[in-house]
Protein backbone atom coordinates (compact mmCIF):
# COMPACT_ATOMS: atom_id res chain seq x y z
CA UNK A 1 0.00 0.00 0.00
CA UNK A 2 1.10 3.44 -1.13
CA UNK A 3 1.87 5.80 1.39
CA UNK A 4 -1.53 8.35 2.24
CA UNK A 5 -1.60 12.19 0.66
CA UNK A 6 1.44 11.90 -1.80
CA UNK A 7 2.58 14.96 -2.33
CA UNK A 8 2.77 16.86 -5.81
CA UNK A 9 6.55 16.55 -6.20
CA UNK A 10 6.07 12.83 -5.98
CA UNK A 11 2.91 12.47 -7.63
CA UNK A 12 4.88 14.71 -10.68
CA UNK A 13 8.31 11.82 -10.04
CA UNK A 14 5.62 8.79 -10.87
CA UNK A 15 3.68 10.75 -13.40
CA UNK A 16 7.45 11.31 -15.25
CA UNK A 17 7.77 7.24 -14.30
CA UNK A 18 4.97 6.21 -16.66
CA UNK A 19 5.88 9.00 -19.54
CA UNK A 20 9.08 7.16 -19.89
CA UNK A 21 7.57 3.67 -19.26
CA UNK A 22 5.21 4.14 -22.26
CA UNK A 23 7.90 5.84 -24.69
CA UNK A 24 9.50 3.88 -26.96
CA UNK A 25 13.09 2.61 -25.71
CA UNK A 26 14.57 1.58 -29.10
CA UNK A 27 17.02 4.95 -27.88
CA UNK A 28 18.31 2.82 -25.19
CA UNK A 29 21.79 2.55 -25.02
CA UNK A 30 22.90 4.47 -28.77
CA UNK A 31 23.86 7.49 -26.50
CA UNK A 32 25.64 8.54 -23.75
CA UNK A 33 22.72 9.84 -21.28
CA UNK A 34 20.42 7.61 -20.09
CA UNK A 35 17.60 8.64 -17.79
CA UNK A 36 15.61 6.64 -14.76
CA UNK A 37 12.94 6.83 -12.57
CA UNK A 38 11.76 4.64 -9.87
CA UNK A 39 9.88 4.32 -6.54
CA UNK A 40 10.48 2.17 -3.74
CA UNK A 41 7.64 1.37 -0.57
CA UNK A 42 9.29 0.17 2.57
CA UNK A 43 7.94 -1.03 5.60
CA UNK A 44 9.43 -0.76 8.97
CA UNK A 45 8.04 -2.14 12.22
CA UNK A 46 10.90 -0.46 15.11
CA UNK A 47 12.01 2.85 12.35
CA UNK A 48 13.11 4.64 16.24
CA UNK A 49 14.91 1.86 16.88
CA UNK A 50 13.46 1.11 20.31
CA UNK A 51 13.87 -1.44 22.69
CA UNK A 52 10.99 -4.26 23.32
CA UNK A 53 9.73 -2.76 26.79
CA UNK A 54 9.67 1.00 25.89
CA UNK A 55 6.49 2.70 26.09
CA UNK A 56 6.15 3.88 22.38
CA UNK A 57 3.01 5.58 23.43
CA UNK A 58 4.38 7.65 25.71
CA UNK A 59 6.90 8.61 23.77
CA UNK A 60 5.51 8.66 19.96
CA UNK A 61 2.00 8.70 20.62
CA UNK A 62 1.49 5.83 18.43
CA UNK A 63 3.52 2.71 17.78
CA UNK A 64 6.85 2.97 16.01
CA UNK A 65 6.16 1.36 13.11
CA UNK A 66 6.57 3.33 9.68
CA UNK A 67 6.11 3.45 5.92
CA UNK A 68 7.56 5.22 3.71
CA UNK A 69 7.39 5.74 0.18
CA UNK A 70 10.63 7.09 -1.85
CA UNK A 71 10.34 8.54 -5.76
CA UNK A 72 13.83 8.69 -7.23
CA UNK A 73 14.66 10.82 -10.41
CA UNK A 74 18.02 10.33 -11.60
CA UNK A 75 20.41 11.78 -14.89
CA UNK A 76 23.44 9.35 -16.12
CA UNK A 77 25.89 10.03 -18.50
CA UNK A 78 28.92 7.99 -19.69
CA UNK A 79 31.24 8.81 -22.25
CA UNK A 80 34.48 7.80 -23.56
CA UNK A 81 36.82 9.84 -25.45
CA UNK A 82 40.09 8.66 -26.84
CA UNK A 83 41.98 7.86 -23.27
CA UNK A 84 39.57 9.96 -21.22
CA UNK A 85 36.54 8.64 -19.39
CA UNK A 86 33.21 10.58 -18.55
CA UNK A 87 31.20 9.11 -16.27
CA UNK A 88 28.22 11.40 -13.85
CA UNK A 89 24.96 10.12 -11.88
CA UNK A 90 22.83 12.96 -10.38
CA UNK A 91 19.57 11.93 -8.71
CA UNK A 92 16.75 13.85 -7.00
CA UNK A 93 14.99 11.48 -4.33
CA UNK A 94 12.17 12.51 -2.24
CA UNK A 95 11.60 10.80 0.98
CA UNK A 96 7.80 10.80 2.61
CA UNK A 97 6.80 9.10 5.50
CA UNK A 98 3.23 8.58 6.37
CA UNK A 99 3.04 8.70 10.28
CA UNK A 100 5.86 10.75 11.19
CA UNK A 101 6.17 13.33 8.38
CA UNK A 102 8.03 15.97 9.87
CA UNK A 103 10.84 13.38 8.91
CA UNK A 104 9.91 14.29 5.06
CA UNK A 105 13.30 15.11 3.05
CA UNK A 106 14.44 15.28 -0.60
CA UNK A 107 18.25 14.33 -1.31
CA UNK A 108 20.26 15.74 -4.27
CA UNK A 109 22.84 13.18 -4.46
CA UNK A 110 26.01 13.21 -7.21
CA UNK A 111 28.55 10.86 -8.35
CA UNK A 112 31.05 12.70 -11.10
CA UNK A 113 34.40 10.79 -12.04
CA UNK A 114 36.52 12.13 -14.87
CA UNK A 115 39.42 8.81 -15.80
CA UNK A 116 41.70 10.90 -17.18
CA UNK A 117 45.02 9.18 -19.44
CA UNK A 118 47.80 11.90 -20.12
CA UNK A 119 49.99 8.64 -21.56
CA UNK A 120 49.03 5.18 -21.63
CA UNK A 121 51.38 4.98 -18.53
CA UNK A 122 50.17 8.10 -16.53
CA UNK A 123 46.67 7.81 -15.78
CA UNK A 124 44.05 8.64 -12.62
CA UNK A 125 40.89 9.44 -11.88
CA UNK A 126 39.03 12.82 -10.37
CA UNK A 127 36.08 12.28 -8.62
CA UNK A 128 33.57 13.92 -6.84
CA UNK A 129 30.28 12.88 -4.78
CA UNK A 130 27.33 13.70 -2.29
CA UNK A 131 25.35 11.65 -0.27
CA UNK A 132 21.95 13.12 2.06
CA UNK A 133 20.71 10.63 4.18
CA UNK A 134 18.61 10.78 7.28
CA UNK A 135 20.95 9.66 10.37
CA UNK A 136 20.24 5.84 11.79
CA UNK A 137 17.92 6.14 15.06
CA UNK A 138 19.90 3.31 16.34
CA UNK A 139 22.79 5.90 16.70
CA UNK A 140 20.77 8.44 18.97
CA UNK A 141 19.77 8.34 22.54
CA UNK A 142 16.43 6.08 22.89
CA UNK A 143 13.59 8.89 22.27
CA UNK A 144 15.50 11.18 20.67
CA UNK A 145 13.44 11.19 16.93
CA UNK A 146 14.35 14.47 15.65
CA UNK A 147 14.62 14.94 12.08
CA UNK A 148 18.84 14.60 11.53
CA UNK A 149 19.92 14.54 7.88
CA UNK A 150 23.45 14.13 7.16
CA UNK A 151 25.12 15.32 4.41
CA UNK A 152 28.93 13.30 3.16
CA UNK A 153 30.53 15.02 0.60
CA UNK A 154 34.39 14.34 -0.57
CA UNK A 155 36.52 15.00 -3.98
CA UNK A 156 39.48 13.29 -4.49
CA UNK A 157 42.38 13.05 -7.16
CA UNK A 158 44.39 9.90 -7.78
CA UNK A 159 47.61 9.39 -10.07
CA UNK A 160 49.11 5.89 -11.37
CA UNK A 161 52.40 6.38 -13.32
CA UNK A 162 53.81 3.06 -15.17
CA UNK A 163 57.32 2.83 -14.08
CA UNK A 164 58.66 -0.18 -15.37
CA UNK A 165 57.06 -3.76 -15.84
CA UNK A 166 54.66 -3.91 -13.16
CA UNK A 167 55.67 -1.33 -11.00
CA UNK A 168 53.61 1.68 -10.51
CA UNK A 169 53.95 4.80 -8.05
CA UNK A 170 50.39 5.63 -6.72
CA UNK A 171 49.28 8.90 -5.42
CA UNK A 172 46.51 10.73 -4.24
CA UNK A 173 44.98 14.03 -2.49
CA UNK A 174 41.15 14.11 -1.26
CA UNK A 175 39.02 16.19 0.90
CA UNK A 176 36.03 14.61 2.77
CA UNK A 177 33.17 16.74 5.11
CA UNK A 178 30.14 15.35 6.76
CA UNK A 179 27.57 17.63 8.31
CA UNK A 180 24.33 16.66 10.10
CA UNK A 181 21.30 18.98 10.70
CA UNK A 182 21.51 18.21 14.50
CA UNK A 183 24.90 17.28 16.52
CA UNK A 184 25.68 13.80 16.62
CA UNK A 185 25.69 12.04 19.56
CA UNK A 186 29.38 10.31 19.28
CA UNK A 187 30.95 13.72 17.88
CA UNK A 188 30.50 16.72 15.57
CA UNK A 189 30.75 17.28 12.02
CA UNK A 190 34.04 17.05 10.57
CA UNK A 191 36.33 17.24 7.40
CA UNK A 192 40.03 15.86 6.44
CA UNK A 193 42.29 16.42 3.81
CA UNK A 194 44.09 13.22 3.27
CA UNK A 195 47.60 12.91 1.08
CA UNK A 196 48.83 9.49 0.18
CA UNK A 197 51.74 8.14 -1.56
CA UNK A 198 53.04 4.86 -2.70
CA UNK A 199 53.66 1.93 -4.83
CA UNK A 200 52.29 -1.15 -6.63
CA UNK A 201 53.04 -4.50 -8.06
CA UNK A 202 50.69 -5.61 -10.70
CA UNK A 203 51.03 -9.65 -11.65
CA UNK A 204 50.41 -10.63 -15.34
CA UNK A 205 47.36 -12.12 -14.02
CA UNK A 206 45.80 -8.99 -12.72
CA UNK A 207 46.55 -9.24 -9.14
CA UNK A 208 48.27 -6.50 -7.27
CA UNK A 209 50.04 -5.65 -4.05
CA UNK A 210 49.88 -2.47 -2.92
CA UNK A 211 51.66 0.01 -0.32
CA UNK A 212 50.40 2.99 0.74
CA UNK A 213 51.50 5.89 3.60
CA UNK A 214 48.07 8.19 4.38
CA UNK A 215 48.06 11.62 6.27
CA UNK A 216 45.08 12.99 7.56
CA UNK A 217 44.34 16.23 8.87
CA UNK A 218 41.26 16.87 10.27
CA UNK A 219 38.89 19.30 12.12
CA UNK A 220 35.79 19.18 14.14
CA UNK A 221 32.86 21.78 13.67
CA UNK A 222 30.07 22.45 16.23
CA UNK A 223 31.68 20.53 18.81
CA UNK A 224 30.84 19.64 22.23
CA UNK A 225 33.05 19.35 25.19
CA UNK A 226 32.96 16.96 28.17
CA UNK A 227 35.81 18.63 29.84
CA UNK A 228 36.36 22.08 30.60
CA UNK A 229 39.83 23.22 28.97
CA UNK A 230 39.83 20.76 26.72
CA UNK A 231 39.09 21.84 22.80
CA UNK A 232 38.86 18.95 20.63
CA UNK A 233 39.01 21.15 17.36
CA UNK A 234 41.60 18.91 15.34
CA UNK A 235 43.43 15.86 14.46
CA UNK A 236 46.28 14.34 12.47
CA UNK A 237 46.26 11.02 11.60
CA UNK A 238 48.74 8.80 10.16
CA UNK A 239 48.59 5.15 7.99
CA UNK A 240 50.67 2.64 6.81
CA UNK A 241 48.56 0.91 4.51
CA UNK A 242 48.89 -2.71 3.47
CA UNK A 243 46.84 -4.42 0.54
CA UNK A 244 46.91 -7.93 -1.72
CA UNK A 245 44.39 -8.46 -4.50
CA UNK A 246 44.55 -11.72 -6.17
CA UNK A 247 42.33 -12.86 -9.02
CA UNK A 248 42.58 -16.93 -10.49
CA UNK A 249 39.66 -19.00 -11.79
CA UNK A 250 38.37 -16.27 -14.31
CA UNK A 251 36.32 -14.34 -11.75
CA UNK A 252 37.72 -15.20 -8.27
CA UNK A 253 38.94 -12.84 -6.46
CA UNK A 254 40.39 -12.42 -2.72
CA UNK A 255 41.39 -9.36 -1.06
CA UNK A 256 43.49 -8.99 2.43
CA UNK A 257 44.68 -5.78 4.31
CA UNK A 258 46.29 -4.68 7.19
CA UNK A 259 46.56 -0.86 7.81
CA UNK A 260 48.30 0.53 10.91
CA UNK A 261 46.83 4.03 11.76
CA UNK A 262 47.95 6.67 14.80
CA UNK A 263 46.17 9.13 15.32
CA UNK A 264 47.00 12.18 17.48
CA UNK A 265 44.58 14.97 19.05
CA UNK A 266 47.13 18.08 19.37
CA UNK A 267 44.80 20.03 21.70
CA UNK A 268 42.82 16.88 23.59
CA UNK A 269 45.54 14.30 24.40
CA UNK A 270 44.08 11.74 26.37
CA UNK A 271 42.09 10.93 22.78
CA UNK A 272 44.79 9.33 21.33
CA UNK A 273 44.77 5.90 19.79
CA UNK A 274 46.60 3.45 17.27
CA UNK A 275 46.30 0.10 16.33
CA UNK A 276 45.70 -2.33 13.44
CA UNK A 277 42.49 -2.37 11.10
CA UNK A 278 42.46 -5.89 9.24
CA UNK A 279 40.56 -7.56 7.09
CA UNK A 280 40.08 -10.64 4.53
CA UNK A 281 37.50 -11.07 1.59
CA UNK A 282 36.77 -12.95 -0.88
CA UNK A 283 34.42 -14.15 -3.85
CA UNK A 284 33.87 -17.15 -5.55
CA UNK A 285 32.20 -18.00 -8.40
CA UNK A 286 31.07 -21.66 -7.96
CA UNK A 287 29.19 -22.23 -11.41
CA UNK A 288 27.30 -19.53 -13.49
CA UNK A 289 24.61 -19.24 -11.60
CA UNK A 290 26.16 -19.60 -8.22
CA UNK A 291 28.75 -17.59 -6.21
CA UNK A 292 29.49 -16.64 -2.49
CA UNK A 293 31.31 -13.46 -0.82
CA UNK A 294 32.60 -13.50 2.28
CA UNK A 295 34.41 -10.73 4.55
CA UNK A 296 36.03 -10.35 7.85
CA UNK A 297 36.97 -6.76 9.09
CA UNK A 298 38.90 -5.61 12.92
CA UNK A 299 38.05 -2.53 12.77
CA UNK A 300 38.99 0.54 15.19
CA UNK A 301 36.69 3.97 14.13
CA UNK A 302 36.31 7.29 16.23
CA UNK A 303 33.42 7.10 18.78
CA UNK A 304 34.03 10.24 20.42
CA UNK A 305 31.88 10.65 23.74
CA UNK A 306 32.32 11.61 27.42
CA UNK A 307 33.50 8.09 28.16
CA UNK A 308 34.53 6.48 25.21
CA UNK A 309 36.99 7.66 22.42
CA UNK A 310 36.90 5.06 19.62
CA UNK A 311 35.22 1.75 18.67
CA UNK A 312 36.95 -1.56 18.32
CA UNK A 313 34.56 -3.61 15.94
CA UNK A 314 34.81 -7.66 15.05
CA UNK A 315 32.36 -8.02 11.46
CA UNK A 316 31.43 -10.72 9.71
CA UNK A 317 29.91 -10.86 6.32
CA UNK A 318 28.46 -13.60 4.13
CA UNK A 319 26.31 -13.59 0.84
CA UNK A 320 25.63 -16.43 -1.63
CA UNK A 321 23.64 -14.94 -4.85
CA UNK A 322 22.02 -17.54 -6.82
CA UNK A 323 21.37 -16.84 -10.40
CA UNK A 324 17.78 -18.59 -11.05
CA UNK A 325 17.48 -17.42 -14.61
CA UNK A 326 19.05 -14.63 -17.28
CA UNK A 327 16.47 -12.25 -15.78
CA UNK A 328 16.07 -13.45 -12.13
CA UNK A 329 18.71 -13.63 -9.16
CA UNK A 330 18.03 -14.34 -5.43
CA UNK A 331 20.44 -13.04 -2.32
CA UNK A 332 20.81 -14.23 1.07
CA UNK A 333 23.48 -11.55 3.09
CA UNK A 334 24.22 -12.28 6.64
CA UNK A 335 26.36 -9.41 8.80
CA UNK A 336 27.38 -9.83 12.74
CA UNK A 337 29.33 -7.44 14.68
CA UNK A 338 30.83 -7.30 18.08
CA UNK A 339 31.21 -4.08 18.87
CA UNK A 340 33.16 -2.56 22.33
CA UNK A 341 33.55 0.78 23.30
CA UNK A 342 37.23 1.79 23.94
CA UNK A 343 39.49 4.45 25.54
CA UNK A 344 38.20 7.64 27.80
CA UNK A 345 39.09 11.32 27.89
CA UNK A 346 40.56 12.88 30.81
CA UNK A 347 38.85 12.06 34.69
CA UNK A 348 36.08 10.09 32.83
CA UNK A 349 35.11 6.24 33.70
CA UNK A 350 36.06 4.13 30.61
CA UNK A 351 32.69 2.99 29.33
CA UNK A 352 31.65 -0.74 29.91
CA UNK A 353 29.11 -1.07 26.64
CA UNK A 354 29.37 -3.98 24.39
CA UNK A 355 27.56 -4.48 22.13
CA UNK A 356 26.65 -7.57 19.22
CA UNK A 357 24.17 -6.57 16.08
CA UNK A 358 22.97 -8.85 13.55
CA UNK A 359 21.66 -7.76 10.11
CA UNK A 360 19.69 -10.54 7.79
CA UNK A 361 17.98 -9.79 4.75
CA UNK A 362 16.88 -12.20 1.71
CA UNK A 363 16.15 -10.12 -1.42
CA UNK A 364 14.74 -11.09 -5.09
CA UNK A 365 15.39 -9.23 -8.08
CA UNK A 366 13.70 -9.39 -11.60
CA UNK A 367 14.63 -7.98 -14.83
CA UNK A 368 11.92 -8.77 -17.56
CA UNK A 369 13.64 -5.94 -20.07
CA UNK A 370 16.51 -3.77 -20.51
CA UNK A 371 14.53 -1.13 -19.31
CA UNK A 372 12.83 -2.52 -16.10
CA UNK A 373 14.34 -3.72 -13.15
CA UNK A 374 11.85 -4.94 -9.82
CA UNK A 375 13.28 -5.93 -6.64
CA UNK A 376 11.43 -6.94 -3.16
CA UNK A 377 12.70 -7.97 -0.10
CA UNK A 378 12.98 -8.75 3.60
CA UNK A 379 15.38 -7.69 6.58
CA UNK A 380 15.58 -8.13 10.37
CA UNK A 381 18.19 -6.25 12.43
CA UNK A 382 18.54 -6.85 15.82
CA UNK A 383 21.18 -5.51 18.54
CA UNK A 384 21.81 -6.87 21.91
CA UNK A 385 23.98 -5.04 24.72
CA UNK A 386 25.01 -5.24 28.00
CA UNK A 387 23.84 -2.04 29.28
CA UNK A 388 20.21 -1.21 29.53
CA UNK A 389 17.78 0.17 27.37
CA UNK A 390 20.20 -0.42 23.93
CA UNK A 391 18.47 -3.43 22.73
CA UNK A 392 16.48 -3.51 19.43
CA UNK A 393 14.90 -5.49 17.08
CA UNK A 394 13.46 -4.86 13.53
CA UNK A 395 11.51 -5.80 10.39
CA UNK A 396 11.90 -4.30 6.94
CA UNK A 397 9.59 -5.29 3.68
CA UNK A 398 10.08 -3.61 0.91
CA UNK A 399 8.77 -3.64 -3.05
CA UNK A 400 11.18 -1.36 -5.79
CA UNK A 401 10.51 -0.59 -9.47
CA UNK A 402 13.02 1.76 -11.51
CA UNK A 403 13.03 1.90 -15.15
CA UNK A 404 15.61 3.33 -16.94
CA UNK A 405 16.02 4.62 -20.48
Amino acid sequence: MLPKNLPISTGCLLGLLFLVAVTPATAQGNGPFTVSAGYTVQSDSNLFRLPAEANTNALLGRSGDEKIGIATLGLGFKSQQSLQGLEANVSVSNYQYQNFDYLNYTAADYDLKWLWAFTPRLTGSLVSDRKETQNSFADVTQGDTRKNVRIDASTGLEANYEVDGPWRLVAGLSTTRQSNQEAAIAGSDYGYTTADLGVRYVFPSGSSMTYLGKLNNGNYFNATFPNDGYFDNSYKQFEHDFRLHWTWSGLSTADVYATHLERNHPNYPSRDFSGWNTGASIYYAASGKLSVMGSYRHELAVYATGDSNYTQTDHLTVIPTWQIGPKTSLKLQFDTADIQYVGTPSNAVPSQRRDRTRDTSLSLTWQPTRQWLISSGLQNLTRNSNLANLDYESSVIFLAGQFTY
